[in-house]
């Protein structure tokens, strides 16, 4: 992987994770933090060179970008992986069990189908087994909760926790999520595969010390100089989203004739014109973006009296019950549209670029 100037390193945090996992202290770690706050950047340029020091393996794989056969594209990736590790080829008897290959990536097929699909999780012990015996092992699994979108990834996802559990002594693991719903319904519910699985880490916002780097760093490049002081507070602004503030900085290395607030507003401007906001938009019923722009606006209280009272008005019909509104609600979380934080009982909306865009477009 080439080097990302601009990158900021998690030093304490990855030194924290790592510890406890070089130490025997955790067998399995959670990271929740809403999309685009940094977690897939922290894996991958954080965590990974920092366990290859400890001498420990690392396999990632994102849920969130996989394509239709999640499982098959999963277990064809991790067994590749396995293989890479082998003095000998072992993926040869893993590949005589596949039905059909389709699909090119980076030369080598992908996207597969075993010959019995429910089988799957008995293919995934076969490869646990294997891993176990390569020292140690760290999977990191982003976006975890994709896995919930669809019913028939339960055996899948029991499989998973199974080998994970069979194999725990050896082969360790880091869960991220940005959905508080989809993670509830992995780790925290009674009923959940994973539940008590695994310790559930915060995943802290960047601060100050963020901004003054790409400050910095800015001048390193262009010998021009930004405002620390401004460049905070747009991140601020930004609900410190750290890809924003960074595209933010690399616009003002591109244009140097725009000020910071130009630079701002062009690419506030970008992201109201994301046509995949207007897609999810299309998607959902009247009521739910009534309940999208209620909650995106900081409003509480959907399900009172008031409330039912309003949306019927706005929908043009005599009367919305309770029961609807709580349907609607289910349907935004599994679009993983909106979560709830468990201990305020308050709804909020999943991606701060889609809250922006709503207010901003919609309001």
């Amino acid at each position: 992987m080439s080097e990302d100037i601009w990158h900021f390193p998690r030093t304490n945090l990855a030194e924290q994770v790592i510890g406890m996992i070089d130490v025997g202290l955790a067998n399995a770690l959670i990271f929740f933090a809403p999309r685009r706050k940094g977690k897939t950047e922290f894996l991958l340029k954080d965590i990974q060179p920092f366990a290859a020091k400890k001498n420990i393996f690392t396999f990632y794989f994102s849920f969130l970008d996989a394509k239709k056969n999640i499982h098959d594209e999963f277990l064809l990736e991790l067994s590749k992986f396995e293989s890479a590790l082998s003095i000998k080829n072992q993926s040869i008897k893993f590949l005589k069990k596949i039905k059909s290959i389709t699909g090119e990536a980076g030369g080598i097929k992908a996207g597969l189908e075993f010959r019995d699909s429910e089988k799957s999780h008995t293919k995934m012990k076969e490869i646990f087994e294997k891993l176990s015996k390569k020292k140690r092992v760290l999977l990191l699994l982003d976006e975890i909760q994709a896995l919930t979108k669809d019913a028939n990834n339960e055996s899948f996802i029991a499989g998973m926790r199974t080998a994970l559990d069979m194999y725990k002594d050896s082969v360790k693991v880091i869960f991220t999520g940005s959905s508080r719903d989809g993670l509830r319904r992995m780790f925290s519910q009674a009923n959940a595969p994973f539940f008590h699985f695994g310790q559930n880490l915060p995943f802290p916002d960047l601060d100050r010390e963020f901004t003054d780097h790409l400050a910095e760093l800015f001048y390193k490049v262009t010998r021009r100089k930004i405002d620390k002081n401004e460049l905070w507070k747009i991140f601020q602004e930004f609900e410190k989203v750290p890809q924003l503030i960074r595209s933010l900085v690399e616009r003002l290395a591109l244009y140097p004739n725009i000020s910071i607030q130009d630079a701002k507003n062009q690419l506030l401007e970008d992201i109201h014109s994301d046509r995949a906001f207007v897609e999810q938009w299309d998607k959902c019923s009247s009521l739910e973006r009534l309940l999208l722009l209620h909650i995106g606006s900081g409003g509480t209280g959907i399900f009172s009296g008031e409330a039912q009272r309003i949306l019927a008005v706005k929908l043009g019909v005599s009367r919305v019950t309770i029961p609807t509104i709580q349907s609607a609600i289910r349907m935004l979380q599994n679009k993983m549209l909106i979560g709830r934080n468990s201990e305020r009982g308050i709804y909020f909306i999943e991606d701060p670029n889609f809250k922006s865009w709503l207010l901003e477009e919609k309001l």
